[in-house]
Formats: C-alpha cells, sequence, structure tokens
C-alpha cells in the first residue's frame, strides 16, 4: 500500500497557482490590429499573467484581443515589453495572460489564415 496522497500522485497533481505580485505600475497597451493606445495600472502580476485596470482610452480592449504591454519602472528607469492575450474583460479591468513570441506568431498567422 502506497502512503501517497492521490493529489500528491503524477497523474493527479495540480501545479500550485503562480505567486502574485501587488504593484500599480504604468503601463501602455496596443492591440494588435488597431491603433492607438490603452493607458492602465499593472497589478496582481505573476509570471504568468497580470491585471490591467484601463486609466484613460478610447477603446476597450475585449476577450480574445493580442496586445503588446509596455510597462514604464520609472524606479529603474527602464521600459519592459510583453505581448499578452486577453483572457475575461469586466468593466475597465482586463486579465491577461502572457505569451512567448512564437505563441504570438502562431496566434497572429492563425488569425490571418482563418480572414
Amino acid at each position: 500500500m502506497s502512503n501517497q496522497s492521490p493529489a500528491s500522485s503524477v497523474a493527479g497533481h495540480k501545479p500550485a497557482p503562480a505567486q502574485r505580485y501587488n504593484t500599480k505600475e504604468t503601463a501602455q497597451i496596443e492591440v494588435y490590429g488597431r491603433n492607438g493606445k490603452v493607458f492602465c495600472k499593472l497589478g496582481n502580476l505573476s509570471e504568468s499573467g497580470a491585471f490591467l485596470e484601463i486609466v484613460n482610452s478610447n477603446y476597450v480592449p475585449r476577450s480574445g484581443d493580442l496586445i503588446r504591454i509596455t510597462v514604464l519602472l520609472r524606479q529603474l528607469n527602464k521600459t519592459h515589453v510583453v505581448d499578452a492575450e486577453i483572457v475575461w474583460a469586466r468593466g475597465l479591468g482586463l486579465g491577461i495572460c502572457f505569451l512567448k513570441r512564437t505563441q504570438l506568431m502562431e496566434k497572429l498567422s492563425g488569425r490571418m489564415n482563418a480572414a
């Protein structure tokens, strides 16, 4: 008989949720295929994604939009640019999942092939 619990078995193991960090950095997002910038506050940051709150925009992005995010790191006098997909949108809040460059290219080419 095994001392291993079902939760710790390889087949039934669920990875722990990504650790989240509260932040209030300023960010700009650009939606691929649209002109203009959306100004946001970046918060609830993890290795896999983040929460964005829209501060100023003429356009509200939707779930499924592919975006490029520029985070202004004033304390370090640097900017950081990442690609992401909006996985949910509620009011002025957006939940995003970061994408690697190859993932972004696959999604963009899939959309162009479907058009």
